[in-house]
């Protein structure tokens, strides 16, 4: 009884914090787009199916076959675009990979895989939206009930994945990401949260760099597009990263900031805050965000593209966002980057994250 009263008090403060007190009709994101959604030339989607099972409350999106090459760090598929059968809403997920009889395998042969929407507006920049991130450090998150990120009748996801296989031969694997949902209400819906995204390199261009021996940082600064307040936080690091922070610049307060998890170097996890439990961190469009990774590269070899640092979240606001212009410089540059991001059959790429690509985590994606 104690843990419902918690949970019910929790909601009415979310409510009375946020200025809602009921959600009714269809599910609508932040930004919603102006017109209606076009092709998007270069992808495919021959790869990627949707399974979605009402009775289980879970949509899967299904990127495979894929043979991944042996001994790749980073090999990343064709860009693929998986459209979803309708309205409703998400609240957590979950990923893992597995081979053709649908048993797991080694979460390892993840290096990173994004859903991006390619429809809707970044909070803290007009490009396409970073919906989910994952790497092989990433865990499932769920949120609770009364908060759920909104599909719209129509939302399709830009799949960008990316597999790694340290073994001397090829691989035959498929990746399930796993969106925990709930159907369309005619009545009280949950409170829209909206993923957002913070890259240490920028929103558009290049989201890896060289990591020297010794300690190198590298940070980018940025303004919401509107006021709202943080509900979860997480992000995604490479090996050797000691440190991963999100800052209030105009205030100095530290919003985020932690050491991944791993030994001698290797990360194999980053922590998760949920601050949605003592009411969220208020966020300001006047105020400037910095974003900031560290790294010590304990070894004496350079690494080309070692370097990466995503803060990721989520966010509620009661602010209409501005509407998604598709031909704002940022979003067309930001859409091709991803697109465009060479198909790698050896060495260490990003995809979406690779030299002259962009792409990314929620909360954490990446990635």
């Amino acid at each position: 009884m104690r843990k419902r009263r918690g949970l019910y008090v929790a909601f009415i403060a979310v409510l009375v914090l946020f200025g809602g007190v009921a959600f009714m009709g269809t599910a609508r994101g932040a930004s919603d787009p102006a017109d209606p959604p076009t092709p998007i030339e270069g992808t495919f989607s021959d790869l990627v199916q949707v399974k979605e099972d009402r009775e289980a409350g879970t949509l899967d999106i299904v990127i495979g076959p894929v043979e991944v090459p042996a001994s790749n760090e980073g090999y990343r598929t064709p860009i693929q675009v998986a459209s979803l059968p309708g309205s409703g809403w998400v609240h957590g997920f979950s990923w893992f990979v597995s081979d053709a009889s649908g048993n797991r395998l080694s979460d390892d042969l993840l290096h990173h895989v994004n859903l991006i929407d390619p429809d809707r507006r970044e909070l803290f920049s007009p490009t396409a939206r970073r919906v989910f991130a994952a790497g092989r450090e990433t865990g499932p998150q769920t949120l609770p009930r009364f908060i759920g990120y909104p599909l719209s009748e129509g939302t399709r996801f830009i799949v960008v994945a990316m597999f790694s296989n340290p073994e001397p031969t090829p691989k035959e694997v498929f990746l399930t990401v796993r969106l925990q949902t709930s159907p369309l209400k005619k009545a009280l819906n949950p409170l829209p949260m909206f993923p957002f995204h913070m890259d240490v390199m920028g929103p558009v261009g290049e989201k890896s760099f060289p990591l020297p021996p010794g300690k190198a940082v590298q940070s980018w600064e940025g303004s919401p597009a509107v006021d709202g307040r943080i509900l979860g936080l997480g992000g995604h690091a490479h090996d050797y990263a000691t440190l991963l922070k999100l800052e209030d610049v105009t205030t100095g307060k530290v919003l985020y900031s932690v050491k991944p998890e791993g030994s001698n170097g290797r990360v194999t996890g980053v922590p998760v805050a949920m601050p949605w439990k003592r009411g969220g961190i208020k966020i300001y469009k006047d105020h400037v965000y910095r974003v900031t990774v560290e790294y010590d590269n304990t070894t004496d070899q350079p690494t080309p593209h070692g370097g990466m640092g995503v803060v990721g979240g989520v966010v509620v606001s009661s602010q209409t966002w501005p509407v998604l212009d598709r031909n704002h410089p940022d979003y067309v540059t930001d859409l091709q980057n991803v697109v465009s991001a060479p198909f790698r059959e050896g060495g260490h790429g990003h995809g979406g994250h690779a030299s002259g690509s962009d792409a990314a985590p929620a909360p954490h994606q990446h990635h």
